[in-house]
């Protein structure tokens, strides 16, 4: 065990370096579960339901009545059959899609772009290392010889079966000329499962098996595999995206080098240089500060929408079309920080002037603008050279392989910044992140352990470490449970240190005339925590094991909190109490015996 103490003094604010404008957020819209009204033709085994329980051994899926949940009553009689799968009325072309699912014990199901390209899906809890079919792979495709091998995701971020996980994809259509040939692969932009990122930018040369189709088009179905395996899916939602092609042209630009800071200076003065640009390129300006550069010319726009523009550079600076302001720098605008603007235009030839003044000889050069709008990629407009290169901050982890790690740190939870919060990692790859202030477990997870780049980086000014891997957020509240409370904390819960036993930490604390010992390790497929409580009125004190929007109780004293979003194992002789608590439920034990219990997920 080694027990490491960071320490991150911020003197001034950090400046970031150059990186990607900020993308306005794509509106997806949500498939109605009211009815089956999206799909073709839906076989008997697809189903609309309210709810979906189970544990992590259930070999199906329990539902209750409702609506707003899609279930696939999966039975051996319709396996291998694909005319029990799923498929969408609406063909997409480019989309990104989200939503959330669970699977029962061994089951296995798929979601095919287009009915040609499939992201697996699959019931891989526990793998180690994963293949391209576990849950999040790109399957091998038909094609012969040189065909995609299948993908495998780069980390298991997979959850316990009978538990809600989510997931997120961006997918690129082939693309093909006027002739119908194709000239690029689909292509998975990105594949993200609970937060983790699986995949980026993987091509896949065709089909992949079990595709309905055998060619490949700029357009086909969504297809939901439904003859393999027991499947829910709810939240389900999408955007297709439509293949944004600006044109900027016409381009003519004016360089004034220490001669002019503004559009009025440089009206008064000769540039130093000036001629015709085939795009918008900082490299026009030969010195590196103390200059202002300008460039008008058209912008053409295939479709009326609003249009969003976002822009990098050093100093000041704006962009006009039509003689109206869309953006502007007004102050010292530092690099690293997009300056953004959204505007409505309509179809057809636009005037544009984009000028900037960059007079810190500090900053970064470079330039760039980029166009979007809801339903599309973010577009560059400027050269790819105008905007320099930038090494990304390294990575800098932190693993737990030989032996357990503590790491302190600032941690977000919820929306707040903690600042006494300890991360415990193990070789098991199952990690917590602790709140010595209230002796709360803040979140859990499990694969790489702690990703500390905030913290050692440069000047560490955010000071806050992040779980490396797919992350179940608990209410991180301390365990004594008192009534009337009215707020979720403590204030008299006070840490006394820890102690530790082949490198476990068992953390102490003192609250009253109570003394209370805590100790959390891995076990099984997830954490066996141990409280132990002593001092006088002990036996009329209660332990919080849990707390959630819901408490389930699924029987042989295991519990689904939050709707799914994790279990909790106590003995099958104990009868937990489920109590209201600021708008959710608890899950709770009297202190006046010891304490164990085990997070699942």
């Amino acid at each position: 065990m080694r027990y490491r103490i960071i320490f991150s003094l911020a003197l001034s604010l950090l400046i970031a370096g150059f990186s990607q404008a900020q993308r306005i957020m794509p509106r997806l819209k949500e498939v109605s579960l009211n009815n089956l009204d999206f799909f073709q033709t839906p076989t008997a085994n697809w189903k609309l339901t309210g709810d979906v329980q189970a544990s992590y051994n259930d070999t199906t899926l329990n539902t209750a009545k409702g609506l707003g949940v899609l279930h696939n009553d999966f039975s051996r009689s319709i396996q291998n059959k694909p005319v029990h799968n799923l498929v969408t009325k609406m063909e997409h072309g480019d989309m990104m899609l989200e939503f959330d699912f669970m699977m029962a014990k061994g089951s296995n199901s798929g979601v095919y772009f287009q009915s040609r390209y499939e992201v697996q899906l699959f019931d891989s809890w526990g793998v180690k290392t994963p293949r391209y079919s576990d849950l999040g792979g790109l399957y091998q495709t038909i094609k012969k010889g040189n065909g995609m091998k299948g993908k495998a995701p780069m980390k298991n971020a997979a959850l316990a079966p009978g538990l809600w996980q989510h997931m997120e994809i961006s997918f690129q259509a082939p693309r093909f000329d006027a002739n119908g040939i194709k000239t690029a692969d689909a292509r998975f932009i990105y594949v993200k499962l609970n937060g983790v990122t699986l995949h980026e930018n993987i091509n896949v040369d065709g089909p992949t098996i079990s595709a309905s189709f055998l060619d490949e088009k700029p357009y086909g179905p969504l297809m939901i595999q439904g003859d393999h395996g027991t499947l829910a899916i709810k939240n389900m939602k999408y955007l297709a995206q439509d293949d944004l092609k600006p044109n900027l042209h016409d381009i003519s630009y004016q360089y004034f080098e220490k001669s002019a800071t503004n559009l009025a200076e440089a009206k008064t003065t000769k540039p130093t240089l000036q001629g015709k640009a085939n795009a918008l390129d900082s490299r026009l300006a030969p010195a590196r500060d103390k200059f202002l550069l300008v460039f008008e010319g058209k912008l053409n726009i295939p479709t009326t929408d609003s249009y969003t523009f976002n822009s990098l550079f050093s100093g000041t600076g704006s962009l006009e079309i039509d003689g109206k302001k869309v953006l502007e720098a007004k102050d010292l605008f530092l690099n690293g920080t997009p300056v953004s603007g959204t505007t409505d235009l309509s179809a057809g030839e636009h005037a544009f002037k984009f000028w900037i003044n960059k007079d810190l000889d500090w900053a970064r050069p470079g330039l760039s603008l980029y166009i979007e709008k809801a339903n599309s990629k973010s577009i560059a407009l400027h050269a790819a050279a105008s905007m320099p290169e930038r090494s990304p901050a390294p990575l800098i982890a932190v693993k737990a392989e030989s032996g357990p790690e503590m790491i302190r740190s600032f941690m977000n939870h919820n929306s707040r910044k903690l600042t006494h919060v300890v991360s415990v990692g193990d070789p098991t790859q199952v990690h917590y992140a602790y709140d010595l202030m209230q002796g709360g477990i803040l979140q859990v997870w499990k694969g790489d352990f702690l990703n500390t780049t905030d913290m050692w980086h440069e000047r560490g000014e955010p000071q806050t470490a992040t779980p490396m891997g797919a992350t179940i957020v608990l209410a991180g509240n301390c365990p004594i449970y008192e009534k009337p409370i009215t707020k979720d904390s403590i204030a008299d819960y006070q840490y006394k240190g820890f102690t530790l036993s082949a490198g476990i930490p068992t953390f102490s604390y003192t609250y009253k005339t109570l003394s209370i010992k805590d100790k959390i390790q891995p076990e099984g497929k997830g954490l066996k925590r141990s409280i132990n409580v002593s001092g006088e009125g002990k036996e009329k004190t209660m332990i919080r094991i849990a707390q959630g929007s819901s408490i389930t109780p699924l029987g042989k004293g295991l519990y689904s909190i939050g709707n799914q979003a994790y279990f909790v194992q106590v003995s099958a002789d104990l009868f937990p109490k489920i109590e209201s608590y600021l708008g959710q439920q608890v899950l709770l034990l009297p202190g006046g015996e010891a304490i164990q219990y085990q997070l699942i997920w």
